[in-house]
């Protein structure tokens, strides 16, 4: 299964927990997960927030983040462009868009936990409790 995943679940992977579990399995689990390039720069920007959430130092994020590269297809902006304006209908935050835009532009569901993504019907999204039941 094709996933965009959110901020907020890359977030969780700087933790020992489902999703650091399914991350880091998610080839085994037929799983490919995809960020668009602005999801990556936002969790560079919250290093501060990941560090003292994670409990973890600078060197161990950079271990780590390292890792969650190479576990992610960084999809660049100008390659689903084209489906910012229908994204923007549905997104429930401005700085969602290119979230949605790629999901639309690839034809699959977002993983997030944010409440407001369930709020529109055009794009499927699946937090991590529904993650784990799928997969378990």
């Amino acid at each position: 299964m094709d996933l965009i995943v959110d901020t907020n679940i890359l977030i969780s992977f700087f933790r020992n927990n489902p999703v650091n579990a399914i991350i880091s399995s998610s080839s085994s689990l037929n799983l490919k997960l995809f960020i668009p390039e602005q999801v990556r720069e936002e969790l560079l920007r919250k290093q501060a927030d990941v560090l003292k959430y994670a409990k973890i130092n600078l060197e161990e994020f950079n271990r780590k983040f390292s890792e969650l590269e190479q576990l992610l297809d960084i999809i660049p902006k100008d390659s689903f462009k084209e489906f910012e304006l229908p994204a923007k209908t549905i997104s429930p935050h401005e700085k969602d868009i290119p979230l949605f835009a790629l999901a639309l532009k690839l034809k699959c569901p977002i993983w997030s936990n944010e409440p407001a993504f369930k709020n529109q019907s055009k794009v499927n999204v699946f937090s991590t409790r529904d993650m784990v039941e799928l997969i378990l």
